[in-house]
């Protein structure tokens, strides 16, 4: 985030991975993360390479989009099984004309799709309100080659910096309402800093 025109901060719960997405690719720092937190929790030991394979998904699915942040849940739930769920943060230059950056034209944008039979995708559009300012919340589920349950919060870069978009995603449709509330609480804790974090 340091060669940003900004900064920002947006928390996870501890038993999130969070992980830089430039350095995942290219350092051991996905290793040394699970590492630590296999040290910490011994019964995490024989998944290490399934964590660790996961991460590497993650992190690599978070480069080839651009993201400037990351972090992943591989938790276990007592009779759900490993529950996965991943953040990425992206950030876009937006529109060339400032007008096309405001949260009310990149709302209609965005296209809502009422919920059908026939599919299990839809998608609401909103305009919220959270702590770093007005921002676009578009939420539901996702029907491609992989379902999922998708929250994405864009808000406006103060200065006219472009746009920053919180993809939240998780592959657990039996599991969207609670995923979504976790989603509209991670994405809360957005905030601005200067571009060292402070």
């Amino acid at each position: 985030m340091a060669d940003l025109p900004f900064g920002f901060t947006v928390r996870v719960p501890e038993s999130w991975y969070e992980f830089d997405v430039w350095r995942a690719g290219r350092t051991g720092d996905l290793a040394r993360v699970v590492d630590a937190r296999v040290a910490a929790a011994p019964e995490l030991a024989p998944h290490r390479s399934v964590l660790l394979k996961v991460l590497r998904e993650v992190a690599d699915m978070a480069g080839r989009r651009g993201a400037v942040f990351g972090a992943a849940m591989t938790d276990h739930v007592e009779d759900v099984g490993t529950v996965m769920a991943t953040l990425m943060v992206l950030h876009t230059k937006g529109s060339q004309d400032p007008a096309g950056n405001t949260v009310e034209a990149i709302a209609s944008g965005i296209i809502a799709i009422p919920p059908r039979h026939d599919t299990p995708a839809w998608r609401d559009v909103e305009i919220v309100e959270i702590d770093a300012g007005r921002a676009v919340r578009v939420t539901g589920v996702e029907a491609g080659e992989i379902e999922a349950v998708t929250m994405q919060t864009l808000i406006p870069v103060p200065g006219g910096h472009g746009v920053l978009d919180l993809v939240l995603t998780s592959p657990h449709l039996s599991l969207t309402e609670p995923m979504l509330d976790l989603f509209d609480a991670i994405s809360a804790t957005l905030a601005w800093s200067d571009p060292e974090g402070e």
